[in-house]
């Protein structure tokens, strides 16, 4: 069966590729802000468990005081966000294709 859909144009391209960005960055920034609530919640989650999980994820990500390390870690984990939102925006974007 012939694609009966017309080929994109370039303002709807570029549109389109104007849309997916500020998606990509919305959601990346979204994604940081419930990494660092869900992280403000680990002591919480430590005294209602009475495990000691949070604390020690807590402690890896102080990286023991050294500056340098927290940045590089702080630097993976927004990359980790950028990289999920790229990939939650195309999917999104797959099941509004096929919607169509």
């Amino acid at each position: 069966m012939p694609d009966k859909r017309h080929p994109p144009t370039a303002a709807g391209s570029l549109g389109r590729t104007l849309l997916k960005t500020l998606c990509t960055v919305a959601l990346t920034a979204l994604l940081i802000a419930l990494l660092r609530e869900g992280l403000s919640l680990l002591p919480w989650v430590d005294r209602k468990t009475g495990q000691h999980a949070g604390s020690a994820v807590l402690q890896v990500l102080a990286a023991d005081g050294n500056a340098s390390q927290q940045q590089m870690i702080a630097a993976g984990l927004m990359v980790l966000c950028f990289l999920l939102a790229i990939v939650l925006v195309r999917w999104g974007e797959g099941l509004l294709d096929r919607s169509r």
